[in-house]
């Protein structure tokens, strides 16, 4: 009978994750998570058909983190603020993986990353809200995700370090011009 592997797929996740949080997506690869975790690439390999299966689990685990993070926003006031403070603060928290699921050409930009279901009910509860028509709504729900994504895109690249309390002072500050 074959040794029993110490090294799991769950422990291969955990470590790759981790690693593309604080360094990005390039900087997984075979040998780096072998390293981390202190064995050879094999058991990468044996868990995974190749580096590209490990890094669309990552992926899909990203999606989740930022996923959960949508499903735990404030429900009181505004939605669609209280949805754009969300995208803004994992922006901020998550910057490497804010990059990789938003900033990469050709992927969603913020107000997309809903599923067209959500971004149908938000529009509908921002315009009862606000008490504004359905197209009135949709197009406050888009000014206002480019505009927070502009804002996250920013921060995300270090380009200009602003405490969170001020970002969502001007993110009011813009919800409210785009409101008028």
């Amino acid at each position: 009978m074959p040794p029993k592997q110490r090294i799991t797929r769950e422990m291969i996740l955990e470590r790759s994750f981790t690693m593309f949080c604080q360094e990005g997506m390039e900087a997984v690869n075979a040998r780096s998570v072998a390293k981390a975790l202190n064995c050879s690439t094999q058991p990468i390999f044996s868990y995974f058909t190749g580096m590209d299966d490990l890094k669309n689990a990552l992926e899909m685990k990203a999606k989740e983190t930022f996923e959960q993070a949508l499903n735990n926003y404030e429900t009181e006031g505004d939605p669609l603020l209280n949805v754009c403070r969300v995208y803004l603060r994992f922006g901020v928290e998550q910057p490497r993986l804010f990059a990789y699921l938003f900033m990469r050409p050709g992927h969603e930009l913020g107000y997309s990353v809903l599923k067209e279901a959500e971004q149908s009910e938000l529009v509908k509860r921002e315009a009862e809200c606000l008490n504004v028509s359905i197209e009135r709504a949709h197009r406050l729900c888009l000014d206002v995700t480019i505009f927070t994504h502009g804002l996250a895109t920013v921060q995300t690249t270090k380009q200009h370090q602003t405490p969170m309390e001020e970002l969502d002072a001007c993110l009011q500050r813009a919800f409210e011009c785009f409101k008028a």
